[in-house]
């Protein structure tokens, strides 16, 4: 389908419940179209669960389904190597605590001052418990990870390097290919890649980029919260020891021993968020019949031109990439963020304030705080109009030029 703002913005009932209201925070999360509601509502007026008796036959296959549309989306191995969690998160936790018991004093894991906590804390922890080193790549200014640096960290002891692909701060996307390759030239160590940002922007391809683990959720790209993804090779993914431990992800129990499934299930344990994963494969298919190329475009297009009426603003200073991108921070001088966020708030102007999850990352910008615009494709001009129209009040209320 040929994309048209209009069209798709039409498919968020958001957009009809709050008229009034500029969605600027899709970094943070998207909206949610029309056919995720229809298609959670009609599981939850259903019965039964998956995997356990005939009766839900419909519902298992739909549920399986899923790991199809996604293994498409990535280009992964199979569908055996399509991991449901609950997020990103969840994810990056489950590969952590997974190598875990493979991991000592001898070993070294790497990762960037531009990582999310969630692939940040979690390693920082993993490398306590286990005794191992953790390198911090610092970034160049244009915070894009130093190439030199990264090969000189790089040695025999590397076990895990764990990278974004898109900032969640100033949108910098990383040369993820290359850098991948760099580490397979001078280390035998696994690779993760944080794609939370990077989903629902870029074309993936798990099997080109050569990672062994490649993480995102669902609600950044329309889909349900509490779902996420964590997908890999075959033979990394099967090294992983399981995080959780319960019902579906076994073979055999006895009173002595269990045995545990084989990939996917074996790293799925519980019952499962059905009605996420059966939402998420209905998004997926209806994101198939849009021009995502198109759409990334006009996305991006909105993007810089907000970032070029800002840069106007004497006070203002931008964090974003030079790579064209969907977002960026930006801080006023003599200005609390949260001040001016506020203000913006009661305006109807929904954008992220804070520390973004990223507090090693914003030291190395030298704040402690940043407002963030982040844009979608049913994002339009109205929008970016009614932004700086709230601006301008809030900036004249607190007596700035």
């Amino acid at each position: 389908m040929t994309f048209n703002p209009a069209l798709f913005r039409q498919q968020f009932p958001f957009f009809i419940e709050n008229p009034n209201i500029v969605y600027l925070d899709n970094a943070a999360t998207t909206l949610k179209p029309q056919v995720l509601l229809d298609s959670t509502n009609q599981f939850y007026r259903s019965a039964g669960s998956v995997h356990r008796s005939q009766y839900d036959e419909q519902n298992t296959y739909i549920y399986e389904k899923a790991r199809t549309e996604v293994k498409q989306l990535i280009n992964a191995e199979n569908e055996n190597c399509i991991i449901w969690t609950s997020g990103t998160t969840h994810s990056i936790n489950t590969v952590a605590y997974g190598l875990l018991p493979h991991l000592s004093s001898q070993d070294e894991i790497i990762i960037s001052e531009a990582e999310h906590h969630a692939n940040f804390v979690t390693w920082q922890q993993i490398a306590k418990k286990s005794g191992a080193k953790l390198r911090v790549l610092s970034l160049s200014d244009n915070w894009l990870i130093n190439e030199q640096q990264l090969i000189h960290s790089l040695n025999n002891n590397t076990k895990l390097v764990a990278l974004n692909f898109i900032s969640n701060v100033t949108g910098a996307t990383q040369a993820i290919k290359k850098l991948i390759s760099l580490i397979r030239q001078y280390s035998n160590a696994m690779v993760l890649i944080d794609a939370a940002q990077a989903i629902n922007h870029i074309k993936i391809d798990i099997k080109e980029l050569d990672t062994d683990f490649l993480v995102f959720s669902a609600h950044k790209m329309y889909g349900p919260t509490g779902i996420g993804v964590l997908s890999g090779k075959k033979v990394s993914l099967e090294k992983l020891t399981p995080l959780l431990f319960g019902g579906k992800m076994v073979d055999q129990v006895s009173l002595e021993n269990t045995s545990f499934s084989s990939l996917p299930y074996r790293l799925e344990a519980g019952t499962p968020n059905i009605a996420g994963v059966i939402g998420f494969y209905s998004v997926l298919k209806w994101l198939n019949k849009w021009d995502r190329i198109a759409a990334e475009k006009w996305t991006s297009q909105l993007t810089e031109q907000a970032k070029v009426r800002l840069s106007q603003y004497k006070h203002c200073k931008i964090f974003s990439s030079s790579n064209p991108s969907t977002l960026f921070s930006f801080v006023f001088k003599g200005i609390a963020s949260s001040d001016l966020s506020t203000l913006l708030a009661e305006q109807n102007i929904a954008l992220r304030v804070g520390e973004h999850c990223a507090q090693p990352y914003l030291a190395n910008l030298n704040t402690s705080t940043t407002l963030r615009l982040s844009f979608a494709p049913y994002n339009n001009q109205e929008d970016v109009d009614k932004f700086f129209q709230a601006l301008d009040k809030s900036l004249e209320l607190l007596d700035i030029e």
